[in-house]
């Protein structure tokens, strides 16, 4: 036997290692038996009871495919796992809700060990889950997550520590998530899942591992790709995860964006290669960094706004936005971006015709969606809202900080619309690039920037820099067409505006910081606008402009300021005028204004009442200097009874430092030259400097031949003549400045007015037809100095007048008005006119043929009332010179009118004033010489002022052999008679005392005066020649003395009129009282009774009274042979029947003496028979015995003798006084008177025997004969 054998043999146990051995074989035999039995059973049971409980716990019927359960390496594999749709979902063919293809898990055994499960493999595939929203927020899948939702009836669990595990090798595969979308008919899929997650743990000894996640999916046919690398439950948390897709287009997910958003987003595809890294610390990071972008982005406004979308819809479009991330901290506020570039960007602006932008809408949600909004999402606000913790955080959170290294936009493009306009308006700005560098939130340096565009075909480029509260930027622009904003002037102007702006442009805006004032400052290098024209139609330009050109402007908008450093204006041209109806063009350029009308407030904006804003100070402008070059202008006006016609030409005004405000000179230099018509342009010149606070005017203007009368038609309401011609030229200097009291005026300086060409208008009082009414080649005014001030007396003073070539058409009217008074009109009272017609009849008096001496005084008598001496002008005329003067002269205040001619006239006048030395008037020498009528010469020679109240004069005149003959036709039609011959000579002179006293002595001289025969036509017949008859001696020498006198102070006093009523009572004389005329002419008395003889009443017997006045009447007739004479008996029955039968009686009685006479020679018998009272009775009974009438008788029947009386009575009843007898007794007078005048020696072929008269007696009448004058 062996001692080595182990004791247990001794004792009969077995040994302890077999003992050990045998355990572990039974422990190794009952887990295999464990492992038989959980092979066999485990599946059939899980399957079972998972089927089971999770249809249970789901509501849905959950099934199970294959399991098999490896219980040596705790690996569980589960096949074919579906959840069902709800039971209500009674669409045939549709898939499960879940499915899973294969569920792989492998559980470490040291999951005893660690007290906490660690799982070597999880493996997923083909997940696939179908989801259907169904509308109004609800899912097909509402109802299991209902049942999984914590209920409020479960007790609260107390909190107990994460649960502790590991798990290896995470692999899901072949994932796939499909969402139909039956409210949007959408269906979203999420394939080809895939999840790599080698190591997750958060044991102790795991915790410092990083995991490695990777994830990827196609979502929508967008493959997604990321990784991470992350210690998830290490102290820190470091994470860094990576995400990258391309070519996400985001058309299946626009439906989901809200309806409240002011724009839709059509289209847009986005990129990204994202890393983010994740550290928890005291101050938690997450920085993200990469590379996103969006691609094809097409955005448009929402419909339902109160902003309407545009036509186009699409607001805003890109094809590339490309963002490098640097470096996003956004728990830190921090975000820095390296290249954002922004590739053919297109904005469309519009403004409707509510004035709206269309940008507005931006700022504002659309209405009508927002019940919708909550109606879908009704936990949205409480999801949204914030606790008050969240709203601290919020407010205690760093500002973010921004940095940009470079921003980029290339070929960009910007479309404005606007409906405002009539014709909307649609201008572009496109291959817009802009480069911008080194931006900084908020701003600690400026970002520059630079960029360029096309504007409508025209070049723009700027540059600058900016921040918040600071920005500079200079833009330049090249040839940009005007025709770009027609739609904008052609709601102001109907013609097309057409030409190119190019300019050099500078912004400078800083934001206002304390006490110091926002500044924005606007620069013009250089603006230049060329060939601008105004067009309509095909015409010609109704305006046109070569260039204008800014330079060096400052606007500053703050301080209301502008300052222009240079303004060129370049060869303007412009016809302006205004139409019949008095509309100017540009009244026809420009659209009629329309009614102003609020637009519409957008819906949502509040729009305050704002007050009332504080009165702004006005603009201050300064420019250093504008030109105009080479302007012309036409101005054409028709409104005018005639129109009117100028043109300016070779306009050239250049003005220097001017400002609006302060007592700033500017200087002011014009040129240009006036035409009108046919004519010679004028000349106009002006150089000098002025002020506008206070107003002041000084320089030198030198004025050519200007055509004043272009702008007569404007006086038409003032004037009653045509201004046909007066070029009007000055040459000094003019001064006018504003004082307290007014303004006041200095002209210095040589004035000439040539060519005058008035006329009368046709019809105009007292014109019948248009004539020329006042013609000068020449009036010169040399020396002229005027001075006129506030509260001073006006001054003038002219060293030298000469008057060339006039020519003046004088009329004094029926009125007692002179045609050059009526040259403008005048608006008075019917008082007032009618008193102005006396005074004006003062005026009246102007040289005519019988008196052209008479000019001074009707000048002296034309003046005034004197004015106030205290402010009465102060004038001083230095010598004054007439030169080819023609006076056209006609006085139809005197009946019969007259006409006078002045011709040649030339004349001077030596210096004079209104101003008195040592309180004398000075008196002007005047020379005065011409011919009137073209045939007498006429001197008017003497002193006068006519500038003194009342005129001072001391003038003699002479005309000497007028020839009448050359008047013939204004004598046949006022007299009747033409002229055949005849000469005028008249010598006048007037003197005028200071006290206005005027003597007057006008001696006419009439030789040879002869008229012709009647004029048939002649309306009046005055008897001239008889007047001339009875007025001329011997000789044919007609002598007129007038002597005159009178005050010039009375205001009835008027000289001419004087003169013709005492020629006109002269002409009267001859026909009503010829004799009184003949007997004046003769010196002797008497005249009145020397036209009748007067006899005794019934008789023809001459009386020596009668005979003595017919030996005046033989002398008169004797001296004047032109004479003749007829002689008219006249009688009257009733006057004188008894007288006329005492004389019949008488001769009875006469004749019976007679009879009883022895005879005696045929002398003797002829002679009247006196009869004595003695035989007077018995001749009378004689008489009565031979009468055969009826007598009274005795008783025997014999004649009774009775007394003489009664006698006489019965032979006067008896006696014949009839017409008859009265017609013999009146041609007995006429023979009586007759053969009387002829005894004195008279030539019996000028002695005539009239028509006897019987008449009817007058009051006062005798018994005569009438003796006519006449020359026939």
């Amino acid at each position: 036997m062996n001692n080595d054998q182990p004791a247990s043999f001794a004792t009969g146990k077995p040994p302890l290692k077999t003992l050990w051995l045998r355990r572990l074989l039974w422990l190794l035999c009952g887990v295999l038996v464990l492992w038989l039995l959980a092979w066999l059973a485990v599946p059939p049971l899980l399957k079972s009871q998972a089927q089971s409980q999770l249809s249970e716990l789901l509501g849905r019927q959950v099934t199970l495919g294959e399991v098999d359960f490896k219980p040596w390496s705790l690996a569980l594999s589960v096949r074919d796992v579906a959840i069902a749709r709800a039971a209500n979902v009674t669409q045939a063919g549709l898939a499960p809700q879940f499915t899973l293809g294969h569920l792989y898990i492998d559980v470490e055994l040291q999951s005893l060990l660690r007290l906490a499960p660690v799982v070597d493999a999880l493996v997923v595939d083909s997940p696939h889950l179908r989801v259907t929203h169904t509308g109004q927020g609800h899912y097909d899948v509402d109802d299991i997550l209902a049942r999984l939702a914590p209920q409020p009836s479960d007790p609260a669990k107390p909190a107990s520590p994460p649960l502790r595990f590991a798990l290896y090798n995470l692999m899901l595969s072949n994932g796939l998530v499909v969402l139909t979308d039956a409210a949007k008919d959408q269906v979203h899929t999420l394939s080809q899942l895939q999840l790599n997650l080698p190591f997750l743990s958060n044991l102790d000894t795991h915790v410092d591992v990083h995991v490695l996640p990777k994830l990827a999916f196609d979502l929508n046919g967008t493959r997604f790709d990321s990784s991470a690398q992350t210690l998830p439950f290490a102290t820190a948390r470091e994470t860094d995860v990576r995400l990258a897709f391309k070519d996400l287009d985001l058309a299946p997910y626009l439906a989901y964006l809200p309806a409240s958003l002011p724009v839709r987003l059509g289209s847009a595809v986005l990129d990204a290669d994202l890393k983010l890294a994740f550290e928890q610390t005291d101050k938690p990071v997450v920085s993200l960094s990469g590379q996103v972008g969006a691609s094809r982005v097409r955005m448009s406004l929402a419909q339902g706004g109160t902003v309407k979308p545009p036509a186009s819809g699409e607001l805003l479009a890109f094809e590339r936005l490309s963002v490098q991330l640097k470096d996003v901290q956004p728990l830190l506020g921090q975000v820095q971006l390296g290249q954002v570039t922004l590739t053919q960007p297109r904005l469309n602006v519009q403004r409707n015709r509510a004035g709206v932008l269309s940008l507005l809408a931006l700022a504002q949600p659309v209405a009508e969606n927002a019940t919708n909004n909550k109606a879908v999402s009704p936990d949205a606000e409480r999801a949204g809202g914030q606790s008050d913790s969240q709203v601290a955080d919020t407010a205690s959170a760093p500002a973010w900080q921004l940095s940009v290294d470079t921003i980029t936009l290339d070929g960009g493009e910007v479309t404005w619309l606007d409906q405002v306009p009539a014709q909307p308006a649609q201008l572009k700005l496109t291959a817009l690039n802009i480069n911008a560098s080194a931006l900084v939130w908020p701003f600690s340096q400026p970002m520059p920037f630079d960029g360029s565009a096309q504007l409508a075909g025209a070049a723009l480029q700027f540059k600058g820099s900016a921040t918040d509260q600071a920005a500079q930027v200079s833009a330049q622009l090249a040839a940009w067409p005007l025709t770009a904003a027609q739609a904008y002037l052609a709601d102001v102007l109907l013609p097309r505006l057409d030409g190119t702006v190019t300019a050099d442009l500078g912004l400078r805006w800083a934001a206002a910081q304390g006490a110091q004032a926002a500044v924005t400052e606007l620069q013009v290098k250089d603006l230049s606008l060329d060939k601008l024209a105004l067009l309509e139609g095909k015409k010609a330009p109704l305006a046109s402009i070569a260039r204008v050109q800014l330079q060096d402007v400052l606007v500053d908008l703050g301080r209301q300021s502008a300052s222009l450093g240079k303004v060129l204006v370049t060869q303007p041209k412009l016809a302006i005028s205004r139409a019949d109806n008095g509309r100017w063009m540009a009244q026809d350029w420009l659209k009629a204004a329309h009614t102003a009308q609020d637009a519409p407030a957008a819906s949502g904006q509040a729009i305050a009442a704002k007050p009332a804003a504080a009165e702004k100070p006005s603009w201050q402008v300064k420019l250093g200097e504008l030109q105009l070059n080479e302007g012309n202008f036409v101005f054409a006006d028709q409104s005018t009874p005639t129109p009117v016609a100028l043109a300016v030409s070779a306009a050239n005004v250049q003005l220097k430092n001017y400002a609006n405000t302060g007592p700033q000179s500017f200087g002011l230099t014009l040129s240009a030259r006036l035409r009108h018509g046919n004519t010679e342009p004028g000349k106009l010149a002006w150089r000098g400097s002025g002020a506008l606070s206070p107003l002041t005017l000084k320089g030198d203007l030198a004025a050519e031949r200007l055509p004043l009368h272009a702008l007569a038609p404007y006086l038409s309401d003032t004037l009653n003549i045509a201004l046909l011609r007066a070029d009007t030229s000055f040459k000094g200097r003019i001064s006018l400045a504003q004082q307290t009291a007014g303004l006041a005026l200095q002209v210095k300086g040589d004035a000439r007015l040539e060519d005058l060409q008035v006329r009368t208008l046709a019809q105009a009082e007292p014109f019948v037809a248009a004539e020329d009414l006042l013609n000068w080649q020449s009036l010169s005014l040399t020396g002229i100095n005027l001075a006129l001030a506030p509260a001073t007396a006006t001054r003038l003073e002219v060293q030298g007048t000469v008057l060339s070539d006039f020519y003046a058409r004088l009329i004094l009217s029926e009125t007692g008005r002179l045609s050059l008074q009526d040259v403008t009109k005048t608006v008075t009272d019917p008082v007032n006119q009618a008193s102005g017609a006396t005074g004006n009849a003062v005026v009246g008096a102007v040289p005519a043929p019988a008196t052209a001496g008479a000019s001074a005084p009707s000048l002296l008598a034309s003046a005034s009332a004197p004015a106030s001496t205290a402010l009465a002008p102060v004038v001083r005329f230095g010598p004054i010179s007439l030169l080819g003067g023609h006076i056209n002269f006609t006085d139809r205040f005197i009946k019969p009118n007259y006409s006078a001619d002045l011709t040649e006239l030339v004349g001077k006048l030596s210096a004079f004033s209104s101003q008195t030395a040592a309180g004398e008037i000075q008196l002007a020498d005047l020379e005065l010489r011409g011919r009137a009528e073209g045939s007498a010469t006429l001197e008017v020679l003497g002193k006068i002022n006519p500038l003194v109240q009342p005129i001072a004069l001391d003038i003699q005149g002479k005309v000497r052999d007028l020839e009448l003959a050359p008047l013939s036709t204004y004598s046949a039609r006022y007299a009747g008679y033409g002229i055949e011959r005849g000469k005028l000579s008249v010598d006048v002179a007037y003197k005028v005392q200071p006290d206005g006293q005027l003597a007057a002595n006008n001696k006419l001289v009439l030789n040879q005066l002869k008229f012709g025969d009647k004029d048939p036509n002649a309306t009046t017949s005055l008897p001239v020649k008889l007047a001339v008859a009875l007025l001329a001696d011997r000789n044919g020498v007609i002598d007129i003395d007038l002597p005159i006198s009178g005050s010039l102070n009375d205001p009835q006093f008027r000289l001419m009129p004087i003169i013709f009523k005492i020629i006109g009572n002269l002409i009267v004389k001859a026909i009503t009282a010829p004799f009184s005329l003949l007997a004046s002419a003769l010196g002797v008395g008497g005249g009145d009774e020397l036209s009748m003889v007067s006899f005794d009443a019934g008789s023809a017997v001459l009386s020596d009274q009668a005979k003595a006045g017919l030996d005046k009447v033989a002398k008169s007739l004797t001296d004047r042979p032109a004479l003749k004479m007829t002689v008219v008996g006249t009688a009257s029955l009733e006057a004188e029947r008894d007288d006329f039968k005492r004389q019949q009686l008488q001769a009875l009685v006469q004749g019976e003496k007679r009879r009883n006479q022895p005879a005696s020679d045929g002398k003797e018998a002829a002679a009247p028979v006196k009869v004595s009272a003695e035989d007077y009775p018995a001749l009378l009974k004689a008489v009565y015995k031979r009468g055969d009438f009826p007598k009274p008788r005795n008783l025997i029947g014999l004649t009774k003798d009775i007394p003489v009386p009664e006698m006489e009575a019965l032979l006067l009843a008896h006696l014949d006084a009839s017409e008859a007898a009265m017609q013999a007794l009146a041609v007995k007078r006429g023979v009586v008177v007759r053969d009387y005048l002829a005894s004195l020696k008279l030539p019996s072929e000028r002695l005539f025997l009239g028509a006897a008269k019987a008449v009817t007696p007058e009051s006062k009448w005798q018994p005569r004969a009438e003796l006519n004058l006449a020359t026939e």
